[in-house]
C-alpha cells in the first residue's frame, strides 16, 4: 500500500509541471541554475546562471573544482556574459550537440553536450592552446539541466568560431 502511494505521489508531481530535484552535483550557487553541471573524477565543472540572465544582462559563470577549493572561475570579474562566452551548435553525420566557449589566455575551454550516434549522450569540458588538445575531462553523468540550455539562449551570445566540437 506504501508503494502505491508513493507511485501515486510520483505521478501527480509529473503531471503538475512540478520539478524534481537536481541532483546533480554543482558549485553554482543557491540563487543560481546550473546550466551545466557534472563530476569529472573528484571534482566538479559547472556553468551558473543569474535568474537575470539575458542579452548583456545577468552573469554566466563557469566553476571547476572542489566545494571551498575553486582552481578556474571564469570571469574573475563580473562581465557581460556575451563578453565572456560563445556557443554553436556542432555535429556531422555521426554526432550532434552544443558547445559553449571561453579562452583564459592562449587557453580554450569547450563545454559540451554531444549525442553519438549508437552511443549515447556524453558530457564534458575539452581544453586547448595553440589549436593542440590538453584534456578531454569527461563527465560521469549528464551535464545539463532540464531546459537548462534555454537559458543560453535567452542570453543571446556569440557563436563559437570555429564551431566545431575541438
Amino acid at each position: 500500500m506504501m508503494n502505491l502511494r508513493c507511485v501515486a505521489a510520483l505521478v501527480a508531481a509529473l503531471s503538475c509541471g512540478t520539478a524534481l530535484a537536481d541532483t546533480r552535483p554543482s558549485l553554482c550557487q543557491p540563487s543560481e541554475t546550473a546550466i551545466f553541471s557534472c563530476a569529472i573524477g573528484s571534482k566538479i565543472a559547472s556553468l551558473c546562471a543569474s535568474p537575470d540572465l539575458g542579452p548583456r544582462q545577468g552573469r554566466l559563470t563557469y566553476r571547476f573544482g572542489r566545494k571551498g577549493a575553486m582552481e578556474l572561475i571564469h570571469p574573475e570579474a563580473p562581465m557581460p556574459p556575451d563578453q565572456a562566452f560563445s556557443t554553436a551548435v556542432v555535429g556531422d553525420a555521426g554526432f550532434g550537440g552544443d558547445i559553449v566557449r571561453f579562452g583564459r589566455g592562449d587557453t580554450r575551454y569547450t563545454l559540451y553536450s554531444i549525442i553519438v550516434k549508437g552511443q549515447g549522450e556524453r558530457d564534458g569540458v575539452l581544453v586547448a592552446r595553440g589549436g593542440r588538445r590538453l584534456a578531454d575531462l569527461k563527465c560521469r553523468d549528464f551535464a545539463l539541466g532540464t531546459d537548462a540550455w534555454k537559458l543560453l539562449y535567452r542570453a543571446k551570445l556569440p557563436k563559437a568560431e570555429p564551431a566545431s566540437l575541438d
